[in-house]
């Protein structure tokens, strides 16, 4: 028997909500798209419906799958055109209207996530997924804001629901924490990708320790599978260049031009490794900031990866990855292949540490605010390039017990949403 049949006697549509409504993270989408096949592979005939802006990539995603629409209405698309533009043209205008008028800030937030929650999508709905992403914390309340009142209104619905994949915090304003602890208690399942942050910020928002699993990242699976037997030649470079990284793109340049000396004293290339492809009101496109170094330029000219799969081959000719976002670490870590992390944010230092704490020595976080950064960084390139033999085993090992987490977490899953098993807290 299916372990999901016991959801509904028919085939099931559950609806799914994204960590990147654009679709145009390749790290975020590589979680859903992992959600999607393990869902698939435990129910045959399931429907998706999917929060996205980006239709071509639901499109992309299987005849199985449709696209809900998420601004409903035309005057919400364009409300979020205008404050994008004045961000553009306004960059600081955010940052003014966020700390200097928090609760009215923090008002219209909530107004906005109210607004936007589709309360036909789930009427419609069997169960709602929350797919894997770091987007629960005080960085994005534009996006933890409507996924929280989603979530409340899947309680009054009595809709079951759960997350996957999770980063959760860092979460210190009262009003999100508040909700969070309001919502989240409810959830059916909340599978996380740590347990160093995320496992005790969720004890503290009160959820039970039998909802908890940790189960690492989804996107895991699909870069070990990758995984070559030859050990690459080449040095991986991702840079996140964000408000919510603190790193600039004069940090940015730095960093790649340290990393095209380091290549040329080692004999190796540069291969640029773009997780997020499009520019927006956060961040910069990786793609772009990879063009920062000569290398870097000439691996981008055959084209940007637009897929995951295309993204994940490229780590494959890596010997070791110094990178500044942390699906960038993920997919060269599932591959045996030791990343060196930088940060210059609470935000992703937790999540580096997490992740490190999953994979171990062969996951290095440096913080770029340390006065000896350049001399570390080097020392720590330069190790891991030497170590790198030795550490793939471990790290293999470390993957291959992760992923095997996370297929527990999806056999449970049926029987959790129905409210007749509880997980357990799972620690590896």
């Amino acid at each position: 028997m299916s372990p999901f049949s016991k959801l509904v006697s028919i085939a099931p549509r559950i609806v799914v909500q994204t960590g990147s409504n654009d679709l145009d993270n390749l790290g975020d989408l590589a979680m859903l798209e992992v959600l999607l096949a393990r869902v698939r592979a435990r129910q045959a005939g399931v429907r998706f419906a999917v929060f996205a802006r980006d239709a071509d990539r639901i499109d992309s995603l299987g005849t199985d799958v449709e696209q809900i629409v998420v601004e409903q209405k035309s005057e919400w698309a364009a409300l979020r055109a205008a404050y994008l533009r004045a961000r553009a043209t306004v960059p600081s205008v955010d940052h003014i209207f966020r700390t200097r008028f928090h609760k009215l800030h923090v008002s219209l937030l909530r107004a906005k996530a109210r607004a936007l929650v589709n309360t036909e999508a789930l009427n419609d709905a069997d169960a709602l997924l929350v797919c894997g992403g770091g987007f629960i914390t005080d960085v994005f309340p534009g996006h933890a804001w409507p996924v929280l009142e989603l979530l409340d209104s899947a309680v009054a619905a009595r809709v079951p629901f759960a997350l996957m994949g999770q980063g959760i915090g860092p979460l210190r304003d009262s009003a999100l924490r508040a909700k969070a602890r309001a919502v989240l208690p409810h959830a059916r399942l909340i599978a996380v990708r740590e347990s160093l942050h995320s496992l005790p910020l969720l004890l503290d928002l009160g959820v039970t320790a039998e909802r908890i699993v940790v189960t690492g990242d989804d996107a895991i699976e699909p870069a070990y599978h990758a995984r070559q037997q030859a050990i690459g030649r080449s040095i991986g470079l991702n840079v996140r260049v964000a408000e919510y990284s603190g790193i600039d793109r004069a940090e940015a340049e730095r960093i790649a031009l340290l990393v095209r000396v380091m290549a040329i004293e080692l004999a190796a290339d540069v291969v640029a490794l773009p997780v997020s492809l499009s520019d927006s009101a956060d961040a910069s496109s990786d793609a772009r900031v990879m063009s920062v170094s000569a290398e870097s330029e000439q691996t981008l000219s055959s084209g940007i990866p637009a897929t995951t799969s295309l993204l994940i081959e490229r780590f494959a000719a890596c010997r070791v990855v110094v990178t500044g976002s942390y699906h960038g670490a993920v997919f060269a870590l599932a591959q045996g292949i030791p990343a060196v992390c930088v940060f210059n944010s609470e935000y992703y230092e937790a999540k580096f540490r997490g992740l490190a704490g999953q994979f171990g020595p062969g996951c290095q976080v440096i913080s770029k605010d340390r006065p000896d950064f350049v001399t570390v960084l080097r020392a720590t390139i330069e190790r891991a390039w030497e170590k790198a033999p030795s550490l793939r085993p471990p790290l293999l090992k470390a993957a291959w017990r992760q992923i095997k987490a996370g297929h527990a977490a999806y056999d449970s899953l049926s029987e959790t949403l129905n409210g007749d098993a509880s997980p357990g807290v799972l620690t590896m």
